[in-house]
């Protein structure tokens, strides 16, 4: 038995609608999805898919140079860091994710972006914090859920947890700082500035202890990400740090 001609048609048409429609969809999605937060002079949030500050900039323009489409996916760091392990549309990546011992077996290092200095920043007119001891016994701000937070709660550091106040918005940390509720904020040294101009905080009134630590920030993955198109990004990533442009961004950011 066979369709009337009218019925054929229509069958057709929604067919090739059908087809037309995915083939748009698959057109238009984007290669990887890329989780992070709004951390200033790292991934500032320019709009909704546009990412500036150090590892913003090597990004963009790494996966650019290699015809890489991304879709940015803004969120508090803690949740950034979940979704990107539950990975549901397997290919999810993080920026920028400071590589440690606590971590390691979590991810796929995909590659290193850039290194951050950490310090303790203080209050001028109190005693400066330039080791971990010196810190001890102190109230001290971190960013909950950060490399910084687990540095500092690590046995070796002296710190204890009635030590830290760990807050989800360092935004916080900078105005608690300032206020003389926490004694030092220890966080990373380029967005711990940033943070404190776009908090219209006095740079001057602060003090920055001698550095702490020095931590490898990379763009991660989840294990279970295509294993073809991890090494497409890290292919992409290594390539552009060969360029004067990677050179300029990291002496634009960090002085170095």
């Amino acid at each position: 038995m066979s369709l009337p001609t009218t019925s054929r048609k229509n069958l057709f048409l929604k067919l090739s609608m059908s087809v037309t429609l995915f083939f748009s969809a698959a057109a238009y999605a984007e290669d990887i999805t890329i989780m992070t937060e709004n951390f200033p002079s790292e991934t500032d949030k320019v709009s909704e898919n546009k990412v500036g500050g150090i590892a913003g900039e090597i990004i963009t323009k790494a996966l650019e140079a290699k015809k890489i489409t991304f879709k940015m996916a803004w969120s508090p760091w803690k949740r950034a860091q979940q979704e990107t392990q539950s990975n549901s549309d397997k290919k999810s990546f993080i920026i920028p994710l400071t590589r440690n011992a606590e971590r390691e077996s979590s991810y796929n290092w995909v590659a290193k972006i850039y290194d951050a200095d950490t310090a303790f920043l203080t209050l001028k007119g109190t005693k400066k914090l330039d080791s971990m001891s010196e810190a001890k016994g102190k109230k001290i701000g971190v960013l909950l859920g950060s490399s910084y937070e687990g540095t500092i709660i690590d046995a070796k550091s002296g710190l204890t947890k009635s030590d830290i106040e760990a807050v989800a918005n360092d935004a916080t940390n900078a105005k608690k700082l300032e206020a003389g509720k926490i004694y030092g904020w220890y966080t990373g040294v380029i967005g711990g500035i940033a943070v404190l101009k776009a908090e219209k905080i006095v740079i001057s009134k602060i003090e920055i202890g001698k550095n702490i630590d020095r931590e490898e920030n990379y763009i991660a993955t989840a294990k279970d990400t295509p294993a073809e198109l991890a090494n497409k990004v890290k292919d992409a990533i290594e390539s552009f740090k060969k360029t004067p442009q990677y050179s300029a961004i990291v002496k634009k950011y960090a002085g170095k």
